[in-house]
């Protein structure tokens, strides 16, 4: 997991106020002294792969009120909860009643060692009354089946076992609260090929969470008015010093081709978007841009990627793969299986996110343009093999009452470039043969947009489609 992927966990700990001086002059110290390393050892592990938020120990009303308020005042993305010893389970229900719905994860932890062989001395009784969190638990759990409150989960085990099923719980939890307050830019409008693939405004920011703007090509097309010749030729020599550049790329469509690439980010940025779908096959942008823009993110932009075809819900799986992966993510089609090989060649036309440092990059033209009635026919474009490897496919797309999900993994081949102006690549599908996890897929009802990013993310997936209440398939 990224750094850009970490979570603010509020971390709530209950213990028993009841014992809490017990045990004084004993040769371990008082139950409430003893409590502070179970508490430590769990902020740790926390901290290894989040940020924490707690106010201490809950014993009584007081420490859970602050607690909360802390939580809400931090805007924490989920809460990580764990009875350290057996407590009353009145404090319990009332964070389980009064806290606003969001993720929480409660942990019972089995302690890494039994501190005492009987509880016939007063300080052995003490360390017993320390390790009885599974009593807690067992008596916690009852309110939880009985309050039902939405994206609550629970998990037994070791320190360890609780950590591995923590981090994508969490890292789950991130997203969701990266996606309640991230805004999408539409460029420009939907194209009526595929009327399927597309998801409303309304329903995105609804179940999902991004809010949805437009982002017109007159606005666009004044933008690269302003978008100066230096701006324009240090994005350029960047561009050239990173990529190889095509003996047949006219330097004027590179020059033009970067300008509207800056126009986009400048305005996609003033709106405040986190990134951007663009329906590169329309032709009012075609007309009024002379091209489609080929390089978003840009240099001397503000690092906002793109995604083609104006499909919002396949550009907001690429968003979600960013943010576990802290890599680039692409938007791509499954074109057709090899019969010879079972492999399957995968790709797109238009804007993708060409900065992955281990993916197959050049500067070519674009061909799907070539012979358009536009100003700056085959203009410059980044021309990409995808990085070899592991990697996760997600699919997101409106169904009917909500959302759905699906993805699985797929190893990248190692080939050369193949497939002309496409951002591209050939799969070998890991959990069952191509036809087998298209058949699972086409069965579901997919549509054809796949976001796609280097890693195994299926467990970080598994829990935001729960936390999300999407309908969902791991293929």
């Amino acid at each position: 997991m990224s750094n850009c992927c970490k979570p603010k966990i509020g971390v709530l700990l209950y213990s028993n106020n009841g014992l809490r001086k017990s045990g004084a002059g004993t040769p371990e110290g008082t139950y409430e002294e003893r409590m502070k390393r179970p508490e430590q050892l769990t902020l740790s592990a926390l901290g290894e792969f989040a940020d924490t938020v707690s106010a201490g120990i809950v014993y009584n009303r007081a420490d859970l009120d602050r607690a909360m308020a802390l939580f809400m005042s931090e805007r924490v993305d989920g809460v990580y909860v764990q009875y350290l010893s057996w407590a009353p389970d009145a404090l319990w229900m009332r964070f389980e009643r009064d806290m606003p719905e969001l993720p929480v994860l409660f942990a019972s932890v089995v302690p890494e060692r039994i501190p005492f062989e009987n509880t016939f001395s007063a300080n052995d009784s003490v360390a017993a009354n320390t390790v009885r969190g599974l009593v807690g638990s067992l008596q916690a759990s009852g309110s939880i089946a009985r309050m039902a409150r939405s994206m609550t989960e629970t998990v037994l085990g070791t320190l360890d076992e609780v950590m591995a099923r923590a981090k994508p719980f969490f890292a789950a939890a991130h997203v969701r609260a990266k996606l309640k307050n991230a805004v999408v830019a539409h460029y420009a409008r939907h194209h009526e090929v595929m009327w399927s693939t597309y998801v409303d405004g309304f329903s995105l920011f609804r179940y999902v969470g991004p809010e949805m703007k437009v982002l017109a090509n007159a606005t666009v097309r004044r933008e690269m008015d302003k978008v100066s010749d230096e701006d324009v030729a240090a994005a350029v020599a960047e561009l050239k010093s990173r990529y190889q550049v095509m003996d047949d790329v006219a330097a004027d469509k590179l020059d033009a081709s970067v300008k509207a690439s800056l126009a986009v980010d400048r305005c996609a940025a003033a709106m405040g978007a986190d990134y951007v779908v663009m329906n590169d096959l329309d032709n009012v942008m075609h007309r009024e841009l002379g091209l489609r823009p080929g390089f978003l993110p840009c240099p001397g932009g503000h690092g906002i990627a793109a995604t083609p075809e104006g499909d919002v819900g396949a550009g907001t799986a690429a968003y979600i793969l960013r943010l576990l992966s802290g890599r680039p993510a692409q938007v791509l089609e499954p074109g057709y299986i090899n019969p010879d090989t079972g492999l399957v060649d995968v790709g797109h036309g238009g804007p993708n996110d060409y900065t992955d440092p281990e993916a197959k990059v050049v500067i070519a033209k674009d061909t799907r343009l070539l012979n358009a009635d536009v100003k700056y026919p085959g203009a410059a474009f980044a021309w990409q093999v995808l990085a070899p490897g592991v990697k996760t496919l997600l699919h997101l797309s409106q169904g009917e009452g909500g959302y759905k999900m699906a993805f699985t993994i797929a190893e990248e081949q190692e080939v050369d470039f193949f497939h002309a102006s496409f951002c591209h690549g050939r799969l070998k599908m890991l959990t069952g043969t191509a036809s087998e996890v298209f058949s699972r897929l086409l069965a579901f009802g997919t549509t054809q947009h796949y976001a796609i990013v280097s890693g195994d993310f299926r467990a970080e997936l598994r829990d935001l489609a729960r936390i999300m209440g999407f309908q969902w398939l791991e293929a």
